[in-house]
């Protein structure tokens, strides 16, 4: 079906270009505050105790080599383990990690079947092999770890949701800060992991007939278009639209944070450059020093003409006695 193939292409093309886009405004926003706390996971031969490069005597004068193992052994847990929050708070965690990990199995899925169809359209495997052959026996095992993934995830995805709704229901103090956003996504994203293993259930040939889809899509095949109605069932065809419509909505909301949280470290918790002379961080700051400020607030003393710089350096406006 066309329009299944233009709705996927659209889905893809609309979530990277809003991705990109708000990528971009990130990296070029104003230079943030950053936290200063020490130790930093880069300290290379300091941070396994504590230290940090300002033990050094003129510090900002000598080079900084960056220990970026050191970086991927604090970024890699808290990405797949969700270490933080388990340290702060494992009630949510135990709803979190299963709802996050399982979205990662259907993520790895995806790539796997791109990849099944590259093998297949570069030549590297024969579309058609001998039984009993290494192709037979490689594709068998193939779609094998695919399907094991896909009963895994969507069972792991379906309890992480009913979890992480009990939890924002009946915790108070979570309840206190979950508005209906919190809950629509949760509901979306648990529907995908339904839908999933309700295809599954219903359809023992799911992975042969994902594999016909993802061909159509790259290869762009009118006879595999045209067939596409007789092997996936209704069931599919839900699974696939509200996943294409939960790609397009996603960044527009706040779960971009799975790549907006890559600043929040290297940009505000771990950004040690040194302020430097001529440096490009000390021309950055000096462009936001040198903005005119139009802030209200009459302690500021900002009147639209006078700058970060002559507001600093000036004293502090007196309030009127009432």
């Amino acid at each position: 079906m066309y329009l299944l193939f233009i709705f996927t292409y659209l889905s893809v093309l609309i979530f990277l270009a809003v991705v990109i886009y708000k990528f971009v405004k990130i990296a070029t926003a104003p230079v943030h505050l950053r936290w200063e706390l020490y130790p930093v996971p880069h300290e290379k031969g300091r941070a396994s105790y504590g230290g940090s490069i300002l033990e050094e005597v003129d510090w900002w004068t000598k080079k900084k080599e960056k220990d970026h193992l050191g970086e991927l052994k604090v970024m890699i847990p808290e990405i797949l383990l969700l270490k933080g929050v388990w340290e702060h708070n494992k009630e949510l965690w135990l709803g979190s990690f299963p709802f996050h990990f399982a979205l990662y199995l259907f993520i790895g899925n995806i790539a796997l079947f791109i990849i099944a169809i590259l093998i297949q359209i570069t030549g590297i495997s024969p579309f058609v092999f001998e039984p009993k052959s290494f192709w037979d026996s490689f594709w068998s095992i193939y779609r094998t770890v695919i399907d094991v993934l896909i009963w895994f995830g969507s069972i792991l995805g379906i309890l992480g949701a009913i979890r992480l709704l009990f939890s924002r229901i009946v915790n108070r103090n979570l309840a206190k800060y979950s508005t209906a956003s919190h809950y629509f996504n949760i509901l979306l994203i648990g529907v995908i992991y339904f839908t999933a293993l309700w295809w599954r259930i219903v359809d023992t040939n799911m992975v042969i007939n994902l594999m016909g889809f993802y061909l159509g899509l790259l290869t762009f095949s009118k006879d595999i278009a045209m067939n596409i109605p007789v092997i996936i069932p209704k069931i599919g065809y839900s699974h696939i639209i509200i996943s294409l419509f939960f790609i397009i909505y996603l960044p527009f909301t706040h779960m971009t944070h799975f790549f907006a949280k890559y600043f929040t470290y290297h940009s505000v918790r771990w950004e040690d450059t040194p302020n430097a002379p001529g440096s490009k961080i000390a021309e950055r700051v000096s462009e936001q020093l040198n903005q005119k400020v139009t802030w209200a607030a009459p302690h500021i003393g900002a009147d639209g003409n006078k700058n970060w710089i002559a507001i600093a350096s000036s004293a502090p406006a007196k309030e009127e006695k009432k």
